[in-house]
């Protein structure tokens, strides 16, 4: 599922073609993705003027004048630039044209992914988002939250940082990178956690997020961002993905453990 690093690249990507355009032609090819789709969603977006594009967790929001277009990519979504004369892709089921003739496409392989649209802001009021943690690369996310939020919690650590309630956009990817940066072993109980623990963590949280951005995300499935581009943060993984390969630092070997049904790594010399 893309994280945060790779939502916020799909933003980066898309804004500079979205920002101040008018939406004129608007196509839906399926009746239903993760949920079913708003049966008046095309008819509702034409002529919609884009004032800005954000992102909030791993929801992407195009807004307008008392309009809002919310777009999840689920599992394997993706989000691309295209013109009239690019070809349609297998499993593209939504688009939007804009006045310059240049096209918004979402396509889901799994149709896990989500689009609606809102005329109040649902950061206020959708149940998706009205709950959702602080941003991790705010500065309310910071390692006096971290350590209350962590107080009276008998479940891992990880499982903590995964969950958008607590803090947003800090996927299975980069709670195993950050955790690995902080030496915090991904299955130590949370209420365990000192308040250096809670320092080093949330820098080392904010420190692997910026990376990642700045390396276009992680391409370990189908993700490629608008351009059709890889990212290139997986490279630089410490331990994601590389169970009985050496430690980076100790040489051991990294090892894999499921927590909440999900796949962890971690090295048992670095992190404690």
């Amino acid at each position: 599922m893309p994280e945060l690093p790779e939502v916020q690249t799909t933003v980066n990507g898309i804004r500079p073609y979205l920002l101040n355009k008018k939406i004129t032609k608007c196509k839906v090819s399926v009746e239903k993705l993760r949920w079913k789709l708003q049966s008046d969603l095309s008819k509702n977006i034409i002529n919609i003027k884009i004032t800005d594009v954000i992102r909030r967790g791993k929801y992407i929001i195009i807004l307008g004048k008392n309009y809002y277009l919310v777009i999840h990519l689920g599992m394997t979504g993706t989000l691309r630039i295209a013109t009239k004369t690019d070809k349609l892709k297998k499993h593209d089921h939504f688009e939007i044209t804009l006045n310059s003739n240049y096209i918004l496409r979402f396509n889901d392989p799994r149709k896990f992914g989500m689009v609606f649209y809102s005329n109040i802001c649902p950061l206020k009021s959708h149940r998706l988002l009205i709950n959702l943690g602080p941003e991790p690369l705010e500065q309310d996310f910071n390692s006096k939250y971290l350590y209350m939020r962590s107080r009276n919690r008998n479940i891992a650590i990880k499982s903590l940082l995964m969950n958008s309630n607590v803090v947003v956009g800090v996927g299975n990817i980069y709670a195993s990178e950050s955790l690995f940066l902080s030496k915090i072993r991904p299955q130590k109980k949370s209420s365990t956690l000192t308040k250096r623990n809670c320092e080093d963590l949330v820098l080392s949280i904010k420190k692997v997020l910026k990376k990642a951005i700045k390396k276009g995300g992680s391409s370990i499935n189908d993700y490629v961002n608008v351009d059709g581009k890889r990212g290139y943060f997986q490279y630089d993984f410490k331990v994601y993905g590389r169970t009985s390969k050496p430690c980076h630092i100790c040489q051991s070997d990294i090892l894999q453990i499921k927590i909440n049904q999900r796949s962890s790594f971690y090295c048992k010399n670095c992190q404690k």
